[in-house]
């Protein structure tokens, strides 16, 4: 009797996990379920279900968008598997030992790509470690900076830009590619970007409506 209320509490506990981790990647690519379902909860349940909690958390505190609840999971997953233990007993130096382990040499990465990359992280980092210590305090600006994320300066790039001129289409090309284009949508969404110098994410916000005030007014609305 015993043995077949333990396997049925320990079902329950799985499948409650499972819909935790269902929750969390609501309208995200099979990808993030499969990394914090496959990958965390194997190794780290506790850990999986943190992130979990801190997602749900950023729902009520955010107007959360999938991209950045994304990049989110992908940090935080990937943390969680570098240095194998509970987020709880992470200390600044996994921290420092994980974001170090993006550096490239500049052989490899000559306009410093990795220090994008480290700063994005090091930005996702410091806001998890500010809600796992003080997860009651609102707003979340006035959470405090926690020891394992003291002193961890944001890196400077000497490039202004990672982009060349010989990267960016002339407008020869542009007239090219709008004349030989048959997809009207295609062809609208380059003319926007080409005139708005929006990134991709901003334009596919845009709604009808701003698109007609905009043409109207001749401002840019987004």
């Amino acid at each position: 009797m015993s043995t077949m209320t333990n396997t049925t509490n320990l079902t329950l506990e799985t499948e409650s996990c499972k819909q935790k981790i269902e929750d969390a990647t609501e309208g995200l690519t099979a990808r993030y379920f499969n990394l914090l379902h496959d990958h965390v909860l194997s190794q780290n349940k506790e850990n999986a279900m943190i992130i979990c909690n801190y997602i749900q958390s950023m729902k009520q505190e955010l107007n959360l968008s999938d991209s950045y609840r994304g990049d989110v999971i992908i940090v935080l997953c990937n943390f969680s598997m570098f240095f194998k233990k509970s987020f709880k007993e992470g200390t600044r130096e996994d921290i420092l030992s994980f974001l170090n382990s993006f550096r490239k040499p500049e052989a490899l990465d000559p306009l410093h790509k990795w220090i994008g990359t480290y700063n994005i992280f090091r930005m996702h980092l410091m806001r998890f470690f500010r809600w796992l210590y003080y997860p009651n305090i609102y707003p979340s600006k006035n959470r405090a900076k926690p020891p394992p994320i003291e002193n961890i300066p944001q890196l400077k790039r000497k490039e202004k830009s990672i982009y060349k001129p010989a990267d960016l289409w002339t407008n020869e090309e542009d007239s090219l590619f709008l004349r030989y284009c048959a997809n009207a949508r295609d062809k609208c969404y380059h003319s926007m970007a080409h005139d708005s110098s929006c990134r991709p994410h901003e334009l596919l916000r845009v709604r009808l409506a701003c698109s007609l005030i905009a043409a109207k007014y001749n401002v840019i609305l987004f």
